[in-house]
Parts: C-alpha cells; structure tokens; sequence
C-alpha cells in the first residue's frame, strides 16, 4: 500500500504555480469566476447560479472546436478533476468521475441541457444521456463542483455538468461531416473499426418568435469491449488441441486462459431536436423543446481459437465441448451475438421572467422517456444464431423520468444586498424491465414465456432556499438550506433462475433530509479572491440499486431494496487570481462521506457477480490546481490546465474490514490535464496532454495487476487537431487521438490510436 502524501509528489504542483504566475498579456474570451457571476459568450450565458458559492470550471464552443470534439461528453475531457468513461466513440454509458468519487459510481454526478436533467439513473452503468445533445448545437458547459449550492438536488454531492445550446439572433446555419479510424490489435485480434458523423444546425429568429433545429447521425464501430475466458473442465465433446489462445494473468494477478473477443458493437445512432422560444414581453419569455433520438445496434464476438490439425475457427458448438490447450483440457464458453434497438424522447417546457433586479419567476417541466429499448441475445455461439434459434428478449421500454422546477430569485439592484432564491423541486423515475423467452431470437414478436422482471418508482420532492449576501463591498456570505423528501415504491422482482417466483414485493419506504450550506468569500484587491465553503449532500439511492437485480448469462447484479443514502460534508477552501484574461484557482478540499454506495464485482467461477452496498465511511482529501489563459505571452496562445492530488480512503466498511485504510476505486492519487492551442492566420492547432495515476477496482485493492484486461491502468495521452479555416464558410480539420496507441484500461480496453478527418460549412 502507497504511503501518504510525500514532498517529492509538490515538485510539479511548484513547477506548474511558477509557470502560472508569469505575466499575462491582455484578450477576450476567459470564463470567470472571481466575480462570481455569469459570462455572455457568442449569445450564450451561463445557467449557473450567478452567486455560486463553490469551484466552477467553463468551456466555450469556440474552445471546443481547437480539441477533439468527437460527443458531446468530450467537452469535458480538459475539466479539472473530472473523468469520462468512454470507451469508443458513441457511447452510451461514458461514465463520470470525480474528485471523490469513479467512474462506477454515476448517480453523484447530475448533468443538464439548457436546465433540462439528462441524468440517467435506471441503470447500473448509465451515463447522463450525452448522445440527446448534438456537439453541433453546443455552446458552452459550465462544471459545478461539490454540494455547496442548495439550488442543485442531492446527487450534486460530486460533479454538476450544465450544457447551454446555441440559441441565434438572425439566420443561422452549420453543419459537419467527421470521419474516424482506428487500428486495435490485442490477444491476436487486429481490427480497423471506422466511423462517421453528421451533424447540422438552423437557427433563425422572426421578432419575438425563434426556432433551432438540429440533427446529428453517427455510424459506429468499437474494438472489443471485453473478452472471454475459459475455465478448466473435462465434460461433453473433446474438440481437440487448438492454437490462438492466450495465457496472461487477470487484474488480481491470477492466471487465465483468454479465448475470444466479445462486446463489438456496430450500429446507427441518429438524433433530431427542436427547440422554440418566444418573448411574449421583453420580461417574459416561454421556451420548449422536443427531442428525439434513436440506435439501431449489434453486438458480435470473435472466436481466437483454430483448429491445430485444419486451422478452422473453433466456437462451443452442442453440447458442453472443450479443447486442448498446452495439454490441459478446457470448456468452451457460449459467446452469443445481440441486436438492440432503442428509441428515447425527451419534452421540456419552461416559462420565466427576465428582469435585471429585484424578483423573478420561473417554472420548468420535462420528460425523459425510453420508448423502445429491445436487448435480444441468442443462447448459441456466432456462427450458429445465423438461423432460426432460441434466445431472450430484454425489454426495458416504458422507463423514464420526470422533472419539475418551480423557483423565485431576487436580485437586489446594487453593489451589496441579498441575492435570494427560492424553489420547489420534484423528480420522478420509473424503472420498468422484463426479459422474455423467445423461440426465435431474431423476431420480438416470438415470445413465450417471461423468465424474469423488475419495476421500482423514486420520487423526491425538496424545498429549497439561499441567500447571496453581499453585506460589504469585499464580503459576501452565502447560506443555504435544501430539505428533501425520498420515496421509493411499487417495487418487485421476478426470476424463475434465482428462484424468486411468485413475484417477491419490495415494501414501500421513505425518507428525508436536510442540507445546509455556508460559504464566505472575500476580494483582497483587484487580482485576489478567497472562498470558504461547507455543504452538506445527501445522495438518495437510486431506482436501480434498490430494484434492478438481475441474471444475464454469466452476470449476476444483486441489488438491495433497503440502500441506505449516501451523505457528504464537504469542505472547500479556494484562492483565485485573475490578471487580465488569466484565471489561476487553488482548491483544498475534503469530502467526508458515509455509507457511501458502491457496486463490487468479483469473479466466481465463470460468473461475474455484483453487489451494490454501503461503505461505512469514505474520505478524500486533495488540493486542486486549475488555470485558464488566452493569448499567453503571445497572441494566439491559449491554454488550460488543471493538477490534482488527492487521498481518498476508505476508513470504516463493517462489511469488508480488509478494505479498511485502502484507496478508494478509481480515485487516482494523481489527475492532470492540460490543452495548449496556437491560431496564427488561418491556421490553429492544439495538443492536449491527460494523465491519471495508479487507482484500484476493488475496496480491498487486490487487482495489483492493472494494465491488462479487467484492470484500471495509470495512463498519460495525447491528443492532437490542426485545422485551417475557411473564414465565414467554415473548417477542415485532421486530428489523432491517443498519439502514442497507449494500451490501458478501465476495466474494459480503451480505444487505441484514433485518427479523424473533419469538415464544417457554416452561414
């Protein structure tokens, strides 16, 4: 086990204050947060709470476009403390990570689209929705660290994301076309995976009246997202001696025989929005939108084995068949192919007022609704589901949330006063899944019977307030206070394996909690602003964890209907230094946590087993570095950059003592990034650097073998764009990622080296 912190790990936080407090040249463009108040950019204005009281982070479109701005998730690659899981280009579960928490932990962390919640907390590894959110129609993402503002719910006890969408004045038009490759070679199996993108955007605005529309489609291939292993045995047809196989050792170190590679998916996701807005007086305006998107999937394998006497692929075929490998008789496993189709729709509405002072109005709606999501799998290896054969349906369709937002601010009309807000919030979740027996797997419509389900509802309703006073010049005092009712219910399982028939009925249960919230922050000039903040979250357990327990193949989820909620008082203390367009921020910070939810999956047998749970009590200590430039030294020079040291262990789990003192999974010692971007003419190019440190997948930090598969590398990539512009009419672009073809991991293999092509049209 890694000692504490050591004064050798200063030398580059030392090196990187030195490098930042060089003199600065005078531009436009840097997101602010010493004033503590939003910043207008191309039209576009920060929905954060102008009086924040805690770390902010911001990133423009025009930053965007220098760094490779592939999804919408990548907006966040360069954000100080933060990490995303995306594991191939069209992800949909591009988990986030945090200061104190992985990327295995997605409910602390909450993301909006122009205030509409895109927080997917259904499943076990479900991102925010990133693919609803064209990156033609970004405009700008602010990032919220911590549980400091009593105005965002409770999972905000990590990492809040806000995304503003472009919203024109006249006429306007874009659009793009991208083209990605990338080579992948591991266990034997090369493999070039190609993608493409196409995105557009029209906006226009007739007087009071505006509309944007919007459509992107992706066609996508990913390299292998997991492999399959065979264990020892001796049972049903002998298939011989085989080559291809590979003998390494997995994440805790034991040795495994790897046989094939699973998980390619290959599929078509296309989306569309509209977006309407219009001012019914200078002071009151009504907006909505209606989103849609769609993908269209499947899911192969690939056999390594060959035949050592006719070099044929070998596949488990009928019957439990093994084969020979270095003289040791091995079972094949069942590597069965998928297709999947989903079909999700998202309303909103709101309707608010817009007064420089004193008070103003707003109430919000939305929807989130999984209409389609069709998961079938066949029972037989690849090259046999070609024909009629059996297989499951898994039919989540009905899924979905609901949100509501009523609130009042006040904003006083000089230099000092209180700033107040006040709100009413409620969210809803459904959670509905069946799995369905089918006699053909390739038609939906050949169900039999149900094997198994689960459903579950949350709510959560809070009042909240805050009050922004500014009670000296130089002063200001922040409290807040959020106070939340949980409600889990309707509730039940059923699965003819686990033996849980009749269907077993989970009692409802309910809830509350109270936050408080206290920040003071002080200008000590012109240049200097110092920040103190405390918060308390309180992070519910969501719909999943508590009902969605589930057997798929040789996967096995337990879920616990009694989760306890996750609580975490956290402290901040924070130095900011603006000279001209430079933005220099210090941040200590503590997160105390208790029983903080976690899922811990271990291998028994063939069969992956997962088990959501309560850690007793969970702390991260850390200092965080972040600065933010333009036309550094000389113009055109801009750049961002962020380090982060952190400790977070685990100091109480009475249900795992041997993880007790152990690091915290996926919360590396070490985080940094850095985007560096030079225009000069009509050319602009960019190198962005990102390195995270040893961190660990298991409580008890057993995976001592992190750089294969299963395991959770350290890892230092680049990235790099050069693009030349064509003025008014828009860019072309080259740009490869990961420039070194790092191999590492996150349990599943990230992509290797990925080279894309860009072109953009814009009126």
């Amino acid at each position: 086990m890694k000692k504490d912190f050591h004064p050798s790990q200063l030398r580059p936080l030392a090196l990187l204050l030195t490098a930042l407090f060089a003199p600065t040249a005078l531009a436009q463009g840097v997101a602010s947060e010493r004033e503590l108040a939003p910043v207008s950019v191309s039209g576009a204005r920060s929905p954060l709470d102008p009086n924040l009281p805690a770390s902010t982070f911001s990133t423009t479109r025009e930053a965007l476009q220098t760094q490779s701005f592939l999804n919408s998730e990548d907006a966040l690659t360069y954000a100080p403390s933060t990490t995303v899981r995306k594991r191939f280009i069209g992800d949909r579960n591009s988990n986030l990570g945090g200061r104190s928490f992985g990327t295995t932990q997605p409910a602390r962390g909450l993301a909006y689209v122009d205030g509409y919640l895109i927080s997917n907390f259904l499943g076990r590894f479900d991102a925010p929705r990133w693919s609803s959110i064209a990156p033609e129609e970004i405009s700008r993402v602010d990032v919220l660290y911590g549980p400091f503002s009593a105005i965002y719910p409770g999972n905000s006890i990590g990492t809040t994301v806000a995304i503003t969408t472009r919203n024109p004045t006249k006429l306007e038009a874009s659009g793009g076309v991208q083209y990605y490759s990338q080579n992948f070679d591991q266990y034997g199996l090369k493999g070039s995976y190609k993608n493409d993108q196409e995105s557009a955007f029209v906006g226009n605005r007739w007087g009071d009246l505006a509309l944007t529309v919007t459509a992107n489609r992706l066609a996508y291939e990913s390299h292998p997202m997991t492999y399959t292993t065979m264990v020892a045995g001796a049972a049903g047809t002998n298939l011989g001696a085989v080559n291809g196989a590979t003998l390494d050792r997995d994440a805790n170190g034991n040795a495994r025989v790897v046989m094939g590679a699973s998980g390619m998916q290959t599929g078509v996701q296309e989306q569309a929005k509209f977006k309407l807005a219009y001012d019914f007086t200078s002071t009151l305006q009504a907006d909505g939108m209606y989103a849609r998107w769609r993908n269209d999937y499947n899911v192969k394998n690939q056999t390594l084995l060959r035949s050592a006497t006719t070099g044929a692929e070998i596949w488990k075929g009928a019957g439990n068949g093994f084969v020979q490998v270095n003289g040791v008789n091995y079972q094949l496993p069942t590597m069965a192919p998928q297709k999947g189709l989903e079909e999700h729709e998202q309303i909103g509405g709101r309707l608010r007022t817009r007064h420089k002072t004193g008070w103003n109005y707003s109430v919000q709606l939305s929807s989130y609704q999984v209409l389609t999501n069709s998961l079938r799998q066949a029972r037989v290896s690849d090259p046999l589901a070609s024909g009629i054969v059996t297989g499951t349906d898994t039919d989540g369709s009905g899924t979905g949330w609901r949100t509501f937002e009523l609130q009042s601010t006040y904003t006083p009309g000089g230099n000092a006063g209180h700033a107040l807000t006040f709100g009413y919030h409620q969210n809803n979740y459904v959670l509905k899944n069946q799995v369905f027996n089918l006699s053909n797997w390739n038609n939906t419509s050949t169900r039999t019977t149900e094997s198994q389900n689960y459903f579950g509802k949350t709510e959560v309703k809070a009042l909240y307030g805050q009050d922004a006073w500014r009670f000296r010049p130089d002063w200001t005092a922040t409290f807040g206070l959020r106070i939340e009712r949980f409600r889990a219910y309707e509730g039940s399982q059923f699965d003819t394996a686990a033996a849980l028939t009749p269907q077993v009925i989970h009692a409802d249960r309910s809830a509350s909690g109270t936050s408080p919230k206290l920040s003071l922050a002080h200008n000590l000039n012109d240049d200097w602003l110092v920040r103190a903040s405390l918060g308390r979250g309180i992070r519910f357990p969501t719909v999943s964890e508590l009902f969605q327990g589930t057997r798929n193949g040789t996967t096995i989820y337990n879920n616990d209907p009694n989760m306890k909620p996750e609580k975490s008082d956290a402290k901040e203390l924070s130095v900011i230094r603006e000279v001209g367009n430079s933005n220099l921020r210090i941040s200590l910070f503590e997160d105390d946590i208790k029983d903080a939810i976690f899922q811990q999956s271990q291998l028994v047998g063939a069969v992956t087993v997962s088990t959501v749970q309560n850690v007793d009590r969970v702390r991260t200590r850390g200092i965080e570095t972040a600065f933010q430039g333009t036309d550094l030294l000389i113009n055109g020079l801009d750049l961002q950059a962020s380090l982060t040291l952190s400790n977070s262990k685990t100091l109480e789990n009475s249900m795992l003592p041997a993880s007790e003192g152990k690091n915290w999974p996926r919360v590396p010692r070490v985080r940094a990034s850095a985007l560096a971007s030079y225009r000069t003419g009509l050319w602009t190019g960019s190198l962005g650097v990102k390195h995270e440190g040893r961190q660990y997948n298991t409580l008890d930090n057993i995976d001592s073998n992190p750089d294969t598969y299963g395991g959770v590398s350290s890892f230092t990539i680049a990235n790099a764009k050069l693009s030349y512009s064509l003025g008014k009419q828009g860019s072309l672009a080259l740009g490869v990622d990961n420039l070194t073809d790092k191999r590492y991991f996150v349990a599943h293999p990230y992509p290797g080296r990925t080279v894309f092509l860009e072109g953009k049209l814009s009126y």
